[in-house]
């Protein structure tokens, strides 16, 4: 038995060389070396005290991620994936043109020493800009509208300031902050708080995360009162040029809508601007006026439009002469007994100055011609011939008319 065991040992011994061989093969064909790309491995960004100890601030532009190609065996590529590298930048190491480099490495240091790491972004730049401070009003942007007949009177805001920190374009860029609120139906007077609201110049809201601001909460206060609708009266001071006159006044808006406790609005009816001076014009004046000097004390306007524009037609003044018939004369204080005969032509003329388009408008009889015969006993007299005042019209010389008294025949 011993000897047949001894004499198959040399095929025994290399067969198993023979099996080990093919087995070292096998393994090597089965796990052969391969590539793969990893992609979105996040960049950690480290140091960036180096930056903002200078007073400046930094943003990465162009991403915080980076893709590398992996070369290993085959078994182990392909278990492999983002969570298993680690991507580090170091600020403190930034060149003079804002570049730093990023370093990736496997995180487990067995994977490491299996592997070759490549990638074609091995720097990436950074943003840097100084950093400034600003600070800025916080207003009350409400919305919706409130109940009918009702209109905001006041918008308080407390903190009303918001001091802000960041980079300079970014900062520069903030043209205002608001608290918004929802006034929708309100009758009444309404309080609220909210987060501050940053706007750009285009009013299009900004991401609050790029900058630092102190102010976190802001509580707002909406006084809301009743409204009315007054008129707008316009008067005019001074006089204008010798020769010319006033020959109308425009402007808009003719009314105006205020807001103010019910006590107050119930004392005022209108509204008057009696200080334009007109004092030696001689052309159409154009001019504007606010119309809040002009509110009395617990009033507010209710629009935000606070402006009256004024047009003042200054126009120079004609003569004309303008006939005035006998029949036209009415006589007052005629007595019972007596005749009364006009002796003159029936063409008397009055020599008038007014404005063109009210001497084209004149009508003499409108003036109601008439004179005064009460004092008067028989005889002819020249007696002055008195005419109703009309606006726009100045007669220039006095008319007077002979009359005959009469006694009548039994």
């Amino acid at each position: 038995m011993k000897n047949r065991i001894l004499n198959h040992l040399g095929m025994k011994v290399l067969s198993l060389i023979i099996a080990i061989v093919v087995w070292v093969i096998v393994a090597n064909v089965d796990d052969y070396k391969t590539t793969k790309q990893v992609t979105g491995i996040e960049i950690e960004f480290i140091n960036g005290n180096a930056i903002t100890e200078k007073n400046k601030v930094y943003e990465v532009p162009d991403g915080t991620s980076v893709d590398i190609i992996i070369k290993g065996r085959r078994k182990l590529v392909e278990k492999l994936d983002s969570k298993d590298f680690k991507a580090v930048a170091d600020l403190s190491k930034m060149s003079i043109t804002n570049a730093v480099n990023v370093e990736v490495y496997a995180t487990s240091s067995l994977v490491a020493k299996e592997l070759t790491i490549n990638y074609t972004n091995s720097a990436i730049l950074i943003a840097v800009e100084n950093k400034v401070e600003k600070q800025l009003p916080i207003n009350v942007r409400v919305f919706s509208s409130v109940e009918e007949g009702y209109a905001i009177r006041n918008k308080t805001v407390t903190p009303n300031l918001i001091t802000v920190k960041g980079a300079e374009s970014v900062v520069n860029d903030i043209e205002n902050v608001v608290v918004d609120v929802d006034v929708s139906h309100a009758n009444h007077n309404l309080a609220f708080t909210g987060e501050p609201v940053f706007l750009n110049k285009m009013g299009e809201r900004m991401d609050a995360s790029k900058f630092e601001y102190d102010v976190k909460e802001v509580e707002s206060v909406i006084e809301i009162l009743p409204t009315k609708k007054l008129a707008v009266r316009l008067n005019t001071s001074g006089e204008p040029k010798e020769g010319y006159a006033i020959a109308g006044i425009d402007y808009q808006p003719t009314t105006i809508n205020v807001v103010g406790d019910a006590a107050d609005l119930a004392y005022v009816e209108e509204i008057t601007v009696d200080d334009i001076d007109v004092s030696g014009a001689s052309s159409t004046m154009e001019t504007s006026i606010n119309i809040l000097d002009y509110l009395p004390e617990g009033i507010a306007l209710a629009d935000d439009n606070s402006e009256i524009m004024v047009k003042i037609m200054i126009e120079k003044l004609e003569e004309r002469a303008v006939v005035l018939e006998n029949e036209d004369i009415n006589i007052v204080g005629k007595r019972k007994g007596y005749r009364y005969t006009f002796v003159n032509k029936n063409n008397n003329l009055i020599t008038v100055l007014g404005l063109i388009d009210n001497l084209e408008k004149l009508d003499v009889t409108n003036m109601i011609p008439s004179i005064d015969v009460s004092k008067y006993d028989v005889g002819e007299y020249e007696i002055k011939v008195n005419f109703r005042t009309l606006s726009g019209i100045e007669i220039l010389k006095d008319v007077t008319i002979k009359l005959r008294i009469e006694e009548e025949e039994q």
